[in-house]
């Protein structure tokens, strides 16, 4: 049965793959890309202006006086090396996330950012024996976006590494790519699937 109907299998799946990225790569191009293009850089001077609830991106530096966490790192993605047994491949696995309150260096003043926030783009790695650190150190450049709390420090929803005009045209690329990638799977796997019907007309 399987043999008979392999290429409608693989034809499936592939369609199937497809349309999950695809729809993936659309939640992510409609909610977190429309999000930071709508959102400009703000200088402290009006972030301590706006009133709470307010959307916000801000950009700089981590400023020297965050306390360190774990060697230089302020902040970290902790994953640890598993091996389930001898004949399986060892998989990393993110068992610990520490983000603490941070302090940022925006246009020569300082915002701060309240723990909870997610991270993304780290711009350092410090790999051990079977434990990686991912994360940010003082110093690191980077951008935030979130919320302003009813505290006026900013409530990030995620810390980026890097700038947000850089990060914009990297993910911008990566999307047309994965764009394209989806729909060749949904027609390769179109084509399979119309390959097994014409052999199945020509086998009856």
């Amino acid at each position: 049965m399987y043999k008979k109907y392999k290429l409608v299998f693989f034809g499936a799946l592939a369609i199937a793959y497809g349309c999950v990225q695809l729809l993936l790569l659309t939640y992510f191009s409609n909610n977190i890309l429309t999000q930071i293009r709508a959102l400009e850089p703000q200088p402290a001077s009006v972030v301590r202006g706006l009133a709470h609830g307010t959307p916000v991106l801000v950009e700089g530096r981590i400023s020297p006086a965050t306390p360190q966490r774990y060697g230089t790192l302020v902040a970290y993605i902790k994953s640890s090396e598993l091996k389930y047994s001898d004949k399986e491949e060892a998989v990393w696995v993110e068992d610990d996330w520490i983000t603490p309150p941070l302090l940022l260096d925006v246009g020569g003043a300082t915002i701060p950012i309240e723990a909870g926030y997610t991270i993304e783009r780290s711009t350092i790695q410090k790999q051990r024996k079977k434990v990686s650190y991912k994360g940010f150190d003082r110093g690191s450049q980077v951008f935030a976006v979130g919320v302003i709390s009813p505290t006026g420090a900013i409530r990030a929803t995620t810390v980026y590494g890097g700038k947000r005009d850089d990060y914009l045209f990297t993910k911008t690329g990566e999307k047309w790519v994965g764009y394209f990638s989806s729909l060749f799977l949904i027609a390769l796997g179109t084509v399979f699937i119309a390959v097994e019907v014409v052999l199945g007309r020509n086998r009856r």
